[in-house]
């Protein structure tokens, strides 16, 4: 009732019949007028002395009575600023209304006058004692006391709602909290971290500041939740991350090796979480890292060095050797910096360093020949795709490929890998000894991902050649059981592609054994017949057989022999009789005395042929060779058909030949490819696009570039002009 009579009372107050004002037009109308401006003025006069006297009154207070007194007194304002809003809301529509649209926009509705009475007549005489007290309890709360969060977050409100923009009512600004609470928390906050941080760092190491620094740039992230206005974020965290991890960053940075060294995985990312926030607080980590990574695996391959000793090293322990290096650091970047992107490329520069290059790949003053790490890695992959009772379970092989792959990704002679892969794959299918035909096409298409289809065309090629062969057989057999020959056992003849597989060929002469010579007739005119106008180069170099022996008196179990096809041209003659001299076996076989020294070796090692007299050299001329009829083993199944040690370095220098050849097809075909694209181009230019086009296969030398160029000038596919420039010609 109360409120009602003076609602009433003010709107009669402002109700006039008898008064005469101009109107906006400059006429002059009798009426209902509004009188409002003696009541506004005796409302603003009034708010004046009630606020004087709460200032008043707040000198009485300090600290945190001094903050209790400004919201009690700040709550039951606002209320009786509401009340009167709405008491006087006939005012606010009308006259108040009128006198702001005709320009007097010091006239303020009656809730916005109540706060700039606030401001003017109170908080711009209390704001620094408040303050002043406030920080106090910051402080207190930040020394780990407990305090009332909800009086601070009131003076936030109120600081907040004082910032009004007197020229638009309905706007509001953070003028008043920015000025009157943000800065002088912001100083304080500065201070009070700086302090801190320095005797902390004294007095407790890196270490425990890390931790020291997490905690407290978190209890200031949760402030902002608890009291302060959410704009205050981005100024707050820019200066604790300054104070606390900026000021101090080279100091925490020079702890970051000894981290490393102790293996200190959580510390470590202490140290990255704070880092990271601040600008390039990681660069001096990720060369640490990158040095550190380099020195563990120059020194893990050393140590590997020093086993082996002047042995051949063994591929597996060597590349087990870069892994162990390569995942240890990786689950670190992963778990310690969360994957970040400078410190995985810091972890890449340093595999490729110490991959690409150490003490085993390139020895210090060792001469000759050497493998690398592609050709390490084509070792192991061949060992565990292929059949061997020393081979890892079939279940672990997709794991173990997949850790040569990851070591493969370093690799900068990626093209090395790919020949000497290619040699060991086609050597696996043509004598089918894969241990599985899914792991074989898992490796190609791990291979395919990382390189491209271009890399593993001519792989995915010698899969086709092998199926086609497969297909092949049965139209062959059903050939063969129509024909009147004697068969002597399965022949499995397989038609490979010249172009696609990299086998040498055949360039020495051989006799056929007379047992084999029928079926190998029917098989020409059955595949003449289907390809009439092809041509089948034989690669008798990787022609192989089974042999059932049955020559030995101390055995009633036959031995099964595994032999070359030259081996095979050896033996087959002591069906008739059980010694021949050299000259014989050369008449009978047509080899060569190299193929056939090499052949005949392994025989007499096996103990399955005995030479007279025995300390002559093997093949010399005037020897014989005896079958041996003592012949004892204790393996029933014996494979004489392994490779020689000459081969296999033949077989590595035609790789690194044809690597050469390849790389210079390949440097030819990308500067033709730019120069037709670009039509001229400097001299500086063309070298980096060339480069940066190699990479992912090797990294060509400038010297081979130049080469290149010279050539294609001389087959005139380039000139030269001036200016250092080159010109497409073709």
């Amino acid at each position: 009732m109360q409120y009602m009579y003076i609602h009433t009372a003010i709107y009669n107050f402002c109700v006039s019949h008898g008064t005469v004002q101009p109107s906006k037009q400059g006429l002059v109308t009798r009426g209902a007028q509004l009188l409002g401006a003696e009541i506004y003025e005796s409302l603003s006069q009034y708010l004046k002395n009630h606020l004087t006297e709460i200032k008043n009154e707040s000198t009485s207070y300090t600290d945190e009575n001094l903050v209790n007194f400004y919201i009690k007194s700040w709550d039951r304002f606002i209320v009786g600023a509401k009340f009167l809003n709405n008491i006087f809301a006939y005012l606010n529509r009308y006259w108040i209304k009128r006198e702001r649209e005709e320009g007097r926009k010091h006239i303020q509705d009656i809730n916005t006058l109540c706060l700039i009475h606030w401001k003017t007549d109170l908080f711009d005489q209390t704001h620094e004692n408040l303050m002043a007290a406030v920080l106090k309890i910051i402080k207190r709360q930040r020394d780990g006391e407990a305090i009332t969060t909800a009086s601070i977050r009131k003076v936030v409100q109120s600081f907040v709602a004082l910032g009004l923009d007197e020229t638009n009512i309905r706007k509001t600004n953070l003028s008043v909290y920015v000025q009157f609470f943000e800065e002088p928390f912001i100083k304080d906050t500065r201070q009070y971290y700086a302090n801190e941080s320095r005797e902390f760092l004294a007095t407790k190491g890196v270490v425990e500041y890390l931790k020291k620094a997490t905690v407290r740039l978190k209890e200031e992230s949760n402030r902002v939740d608890m009291y302060l206005h959410p704009s205050s974020e981005r100024t707050l965290n820019s200066v604790c991350e300054r104070v606390l991890i900026a000021e101090h960053a080279a100091e925490i940075q020079n702890e970051f090796l000894p981290l490393l060294e102790s293996d200190r995985e959580k510390d470590i990312n202490l140290m990255y979480t704070l880092l990271e926030r601040i600008p390039d607080g990681l660069s001096p980590l990720q060369t640490t890292l990158r040095q550190y990574i380099k020195t563990q695996g120059l020194a893990a391959v050393d140590n590997l060095a020093t086993q082996t000793g002047a042995n051949p090293v063994d591929p597996q322990a060597y590349v087990d050797t870069l892994l162990q290096v390569n995942i240890k650091y990786s689950n670190l970047v992963q778990a310690a910096f969360n994957n970040h992107s400078d410190m995985v490329k810091g972890l890449d520069d340093a595999c490729k360093e110490f991959i690409n290059t150490n003490s085993i790949t390139k020895p210090p003053n060792k001469t000759g020949r050497v493998l690398s790490t592609p050709e390490l890695l084509s070792k192991y992959s061949d060992s565990l795709l292929k059949k061997s009772s020393k081979n890892v379970e079939v279940t672990n092989i997709d794991a173990a490929l997949s850790g040569v792959m990851s070591i493969f990704q370093y690799v900068d002679e990626k093209d090395v890998f790919e020949k000497a892969y290619s040699r060991t794959l086609a050597r696996r299918l043509v004598n089918n000894v894969s241990a599985s035909q899914d792991a074989e096409t898992n490796m190609v298409s791990k291979l395919k991902e990382i390189c491209g289809s271009e890399f593993t065309n001519k792989l995915q090629r010698m899969f086709q050649d092998m199926l086609v062969s497969e297909e092949m057989q049965g139209p062959f057999k059903e050939f063969l059981d129509n024909s009147e020959i004697k068969q002597v056992g399965e022949f499995t003849p397989f038609v490979l592609a010249e172009g696609f597989w990299p086998l040498p060929t055949f360039n020495s002469t051989f006799k056929l054994p007379e047992e084999l010579v029928p079926v190998f007739n029917k098989f020409l005119a059955f595949y003449n017949n289907k390809h009439n106008g092809r041509k089948l180069n034989w690669l008798w170099n990787f022609s192989k057989g089974e042999l059932r022996g049955n020559f030995s008196k101390t055995s009633k179990t036959p031995y099964s022999l595994t032999v070359s096809i030259f081996q095979m041209a050896l033996l087959l003659p002591y069906n008739d009789q059980l010694e021949y001299t050299i000259e014989q076996l050369r008449d009978i076989t047509n080899l060569d005395n190299t193929i056939l020294t090499n052949s005949m070796s392994v025989l007499l090692k096996a103990r399955i042929l005995i030479q007279s007299p025995p300390d002559a050299p093997c093949g010399a001329d005037g020897t014989t060779y005896k079958l041996n009829t003592d012949f004892k083993s204790k393996k029933l199944r014996i494979n004489l058909n392994v490779p020689m040690k000459s081969e296999q370095k033949k077989e590595i220098d035609d790789t690194h030949k044809a690597v050469e050849d390849d790389r210079k097809m390949f440097l030819q075909a990308v500067i033709v490819r730019i120069m037709k694209a670009r039509k001229q181009l400097k001299h500086v230019q063309l070298v980096q696009e060339i480069m940066e086009q190699s990479r992912k296969r090797f990294n060509p030398k400038v010297s081979l570039i130049k080469k290149c160029i010279d050539d294609l000038i001389d087959r005139e596919y380039l000139k030269r002009i001036e200016d250092n420039q080159y010109q497409y010609l073709a």
